[in-house]
């Protein structure tokens, strides 16, 4: 795998500050070899990895480990992934109007409480990054304190939410599902890095899904940016408190 790592060391040159960064991987629902992969490469690169978890399917055994583990921190993803979206939208689990979404979202938050207890970050994570405004709007209020979508975001909090969002998914999810070409994925880092947003980089990832170049590539791109001067966000500390 042939990777020019060329633009990236040089935004974060140009940052003139250490840059912040952090690590969300989504659609964790019970231990899998994949899972253990995860937690072995965050603990080699010393940084967090914020597994969102679906509440509906989530497994007691999923807990024990997580609870126990100094790397694997959970944040709720939706309720149960299942699209409900328009026959002619995109994929979503919360972005149409239902009059369930709201006992959904709550639901999901109650849960995953029960189950990791204290190590739980209230992050709202939306299936497929899509959620609707008036949903939003409501989060807080059922004791969220964070969310987190795609792409650069448009303003600091929402509807009394810190938004902390990611930009680098390095899946070809339009394609074979390998690895994304790597310049765009890097590109798509820089442009990210020069916006002149103070939200950090978001790197997002799906462990279940993974290529050994996904792997590879993922590891790298963690290493490059701490070779740097990137410092992990303690997205716990933020939303905790």
């Amino acid at each position: 795998m042939q990777v020019d790592w060329t633009p990236l060391r040089a935004a974060l040159r140009a940052a003139g500050r250490p840059v912040r960064f952090w690590w969300r991987d989504d659609d964790a629902i019970a231990p899998t070899p994949a899972l253990e992969r995860l937690e072995g490469l965050a603990r080699a690169a010393r940084m967090p990895v914020h597994i969102a978890v679906i509440p509906a399917n989530a497994t007691p055994e999923l807990a024990a480990i997580t609870t126990g583990s100094d790397t694997l921190v959970p944040v709720v993803h939706g309720w149960a992934h299942a699209d409900t979206s328009a026959p002619d939208g995109k994929k979503s689990e919360f972005q149409r109007d239902r009059p369930e979404a709201e006992n959904e979202t709550a639901r999901g938050l109650a849960r995953m409480r029960d189950l990791f207890g204290p190590s739980l970050v209230p992050m709202f994570v939306p299936p497929w990054n899509r959620i609707s405004d008036a949903l939003v709007a409501k989060l807080a209020a059922q004791g969220y304190r964070g969310l987190s979508t795609f792409g650069t975001r448009g303003a600091e909090t929402a509807h009394g939410l810190r938004v902390i969002n990611t930009h680098v998914d390095p899946i070809f999810w339009r394609g074979n599902r390998g690895l994304a070409d790597t310049g765009w994925i890097i590109d798509s880092a820089v442009a990210h890095l020069r916006s002149g947003s103070s939200e950090p980089l978001g790197l997002l990832t799906h462990h279940l899904v993974h290529t050994p170049d996904i792997w590879d590539f993922s590891a790298r791109f963690i290493a490059e940016l701490q070779d740097g001067g990137a410092v992990p966000y303690d997205l716990g500390a933020a939303l905790k408190n």
